[in-house]
């Protein structure tokens, strides 16, 4: 290793380091950190700027932007808030059904969404309800962050980490989604007893809520735009159509995206604010320190001496790929960690198509195991203390920490069964 890899993997150590320091902003320090690589790359190899600025991944970006965009249009238009609803009002006040009534439907819309939007959506929307009843509500939005991360592993669209890793691997959607969904369904049917006997003492069996006040709310006064209602259940169907058929993801998110924006008329100004503008910042600072790795040749060595290691053992290479992000590397965002293991997950890949799909099951448990793993964890635990029902981190990790692992584990024995399918 030369002097100008050394000094970039330092820059790149540093950087994660300050980012899982949580002293300086995260945008702004892998941004920095990026253009400190730059200049080393400029003085070292004789790379310019310009050319490093091309060599980054802009087709994730945009297809990212793409995405960020279509989740900003669909939660706005209150369709999410609709649904839960009409799924609430069904559950007539019996505490265990609202508890699985709402942790199904966080399953089944975190295929599409991030935890993120999720949770902003589906947890505040926990809160107002649940408190209306007087029902606690931090046993369902702990419950939420879990599901709602888990439930994210089989689809591309189910995270920013997600997104990151398959556009980096060139993993199929399709077969991503055979090959995990199982999976999901089998930590979910795992995981909801759990709960529920954990939770038992916090909603007696014999008790119901008074839900007759759910009756009088008219399901269409959640929504808050009945253009972008529709709009949003078109896009949807259209973006899923175009994934299934193999179309190109970046060029089908972006058409939907744009479309939407088009078709929301004066509201696409304020729908393009409220796109998380530094999440993409993010992203491209870290990008382009991926891309200084690979052009110093740290990746390439790191890969090399990866699969030394796993002498070609699949089952090792599967490990390695769900307990570290999973476990090891969980106290770092699971953005920089999707994307720095991407790349050796693309070299482990050759040894059998798991590989990465087992990342990216790692990656989203990891953002679950501990409170301070991932953003969805703190907006959980501050919708709670705003709804004057207070989360402590003991209280969220005597749940997650032993869901978390015993998810590792089922995952571990699923994606090295798996294997067998592509030997």
């Amino acid at each position: 290793m030369d002097i100008p890899a050394i000094i970039v993997l330092v820059i790149f150590v540093a950087t994660l380091i300050v980012i899982m320091s949580e002293k300086i902003d995260e945008t702004a320090t892998a941004l920095f950190g990026m253009s400190l690589a730059g200049v080393v790359l400029y003085l070292g190899l004789g790379i310019s700027f310009d050319t490093y600025i091309t060599l980054i991944d802009w087709a994730s970006i945009m297809f990212i932007a793409a995405m960020l965009i279509i989740v900003a249009v669909a939660a706005s238009s209150g369709m999410f808030q609709y649904i839960s609803l009409l799924l609430m009002r069904r559950t007539k006040g019996n505490p265990r059904k609202v508890f699985v009534t709402f942790l199904l439907f966080v399953l089944g819309i975190s295929l599409f969404l991030d935890p993120l939007p999720t949770m902003l959506v589906m947890g505040t929307f926990t809160v107002e309800v649940c408190s209306a009843i007087n029902m606690d509500f931090r046993p369902l939005l702990i419950s939420e962050v879990v599901v709602a991360n888990l439930a994210s592993i089989p689809t591309i669209v189910g995270s920013v980490p997600n997104l990151v890793i398959a556009l980096l691997t060139g993993i199929d959607a399709g077969l991503l989604f055979i090959v995990m969904m199982p999976l999901v369904l089998i930590l979910f049917l795992v995981t909801v007893p759990l709960l529920l006997w954990y939770f038992r003492d916090a909603w007696p069996e014999d008790k119901s809520y008074d839900t007759e006040f759910l009756f009088l709310i008219p399901p269409g006064s959640m929504i808050k735009s009945r253009r972008d209602f529709y709009l949003s259940i078109v896009a949807m169907t259209f973006l899923v159509i175009g994934f299934m058929m193999g179309v190109q993801l970046t060029a089908v998110a972006l058409l939907v995206a744009s479309g939407m924006l088009v078709f929301s008329q004066r509201r696409a100004k304020e729908l393009i604010h409220q796109m998380s503008w530094e999440t993409l910042f993010f992203l491209i600072g870290l990008f382009g320190l991926i891309v200084a790795l690979v052009e110093t040749n740290i990746v390439a060595e790191l890969g090399a001496g990866l699969i030394a290691i796993t002498g070609g053992n699949i089952v090792i290479a599967i490990i390695f790929m769900i307990w570290i992000p999973g476990f090891v590397l969980s106290p770092i965002d699971n953005i920089p960690v999707a994307a720095v293991l991407s790349e050796l997950a693309l070299e482990l890949g050759s040894l059998n198509p798991v590989v990465p799909m087992a990342l990216m099951a790692g990656t989203n448990i990891g953002g679950y195991a501990i409170p301070f793993g991932d953003a969805p964890n703190m907006i959980a635990m501050s919708l709670a203390e705003k709804g004057q029902k207070k989360i402590t981190f003991m209280d969220f990790t005597k749940v997650v920490m032993p869901l978390a692992l015993l998810h590792l584990i089922i995952t571990t024995v699923y994606c090295i069964s798996m294997t067998l399918l592509f030997i």
